[in-house]
């Protein structure tokens, strides 16, 4: 190489700033190839080595220009290799997301790459009154899936609750697709219990699974709001809230709590988990709250003394607040009736 571009370069990498925020912008690109080798399907096609040839066969390609171009973005940045011309998976990333049990972090890519991207990309024009993101109800999907990163935790924590006891009656408020519901009754048989979604889709989901599980004689599913849920349901000696209360206004959520707390059997528990209001100390819970105020229907994340002072307020003086992980606001609240 020249020496004087030698030096012509060196003189740009003394740029306040260049190099780590090229590093960063690398990182993008490698994020977005996986992205698009996930949803085009190439990773799952690259399960075995194969030929540029048998992959455009296998995934019907018809813009052979821009298929060339991803493969070489996949090159460049070691998350492909080809050798006697045929294509393999090399990153430790894609072989993860291309695994078995990978879908857990694909949808943390496609998170990335969509929603999250889309709230930051419209955060000036929203920030100065254009209209919020009406798109909530499309990523339920997607944030049902990554959301399973925290599954252990959350056994774990209702683990403590649950372990032991007799019988207990459940209600989940927004189930999912009853996870907490399977995993009470492992920790303890000797329950039953109700899980409430307000999405449909979400709703069949739930019962297809109670029922796959074995567990339907233990559980119900139902569609509707807790606002408006039969009021002979219950009494409860578990109610949860997971990952759903910034679903509420704020001006609701005393209605909400107290609602819930009537619902509750003499020393039962009313459990909250979520990202609360990180005041910046947590990347993942500031970047979650600039979702919630980029889209219609979520709401910022809430203070935890905030919620604190809420439960006091219906009644439920005996909180405990559990720290999942050192430096994260992903926690944990029991709040005890009587």
């Amino acid at each position: 190489m020249n020496l004087r571009y030698t030096l012509s370069f060196l003189r740009i990498l003394k740029i306040p700033g260049l190099y780590p925020l090229m590093k960063d912008w690398q990182a993008s690109i490698r994020i977005n190839f996986i992205f698009a080798a996930y949803e085009s399907g190439l990773l799952k096609a690259l399960s075995q080595p194969c030929s540029r040839r048998n992959l455009v066969e296998k995934l019907q390609i018809k813009r052979l220009e821009l298929f060339d171009a991803l493969l070489e973005v996949g090159l460049a940045t070691k998350e492909l290799a080809v050798k006697n011309e045929k294509f393999f998976i090399k990153g430790k990333r894609s072989k993860a997301i291309a695994n078995a049990n990978g879908d857990m972090l694909a949808a943390i890519i496609q998170a990335s790459v969509t929603y999250y991207s889309d709230a930051y990309k419209n955060a000036a024009a929203r920030m100065y009154g254009e209209e919020l993101g009406d798109n909530l109800n499309e990523i339920g999907e997607i944030v049902a899936r990554f959301s399973k990163m925290t599954e252990p935790i959350i056994k774990d924590f209702i683990a403590s609750l649950v372990r032991g006891k007799n019988h207990m009656s459940i209600l989940d408020v927004g189930c999912g697709s009853g996870f907490l519901l399977r995993s009470v009754y492992e920790l303890n048989s000797n329950v039953n219990g109700i899980g409430l979604d307000i999405d449909e889709a979400v709703v069949d989901q739930a019962k297809n699974n109670i029922k796959t599980w074995g567990l339907a004689e233990k559980f119900e599913i139902h569609h509707g709001n807790i606002s408006s849920f039969s009021e002979k349901a219950g009494p409860f000696d578990l109610i949860s809230l997971i990952n759903i209360l910034y679903y509420f206004k704020e001006e609701d959520r005393f209605d909400l709590m107290n609602n819930l707390c009537e619902r509750l059997a003499p020393n039962g528990i009313l459990v909250i988990v979520m990202n609360f209001h990180s005041k910046g100390k947590d990347v993942a819970a500031a970047n979650l709250n600039v979702v919630n105020n980029s889209l219609k229907g979520l709401t910022p994340l809430p203070d935890i003394d905030e919620i604190k002072s809420l439960l006091e307020q219906c009644g439920l003086s005996k909180i405990k607040i559990h720290q999942f992980m050192p430096g994260s606001s992903f926690l944990g609240l029991a709040a005890y009736k009587g």
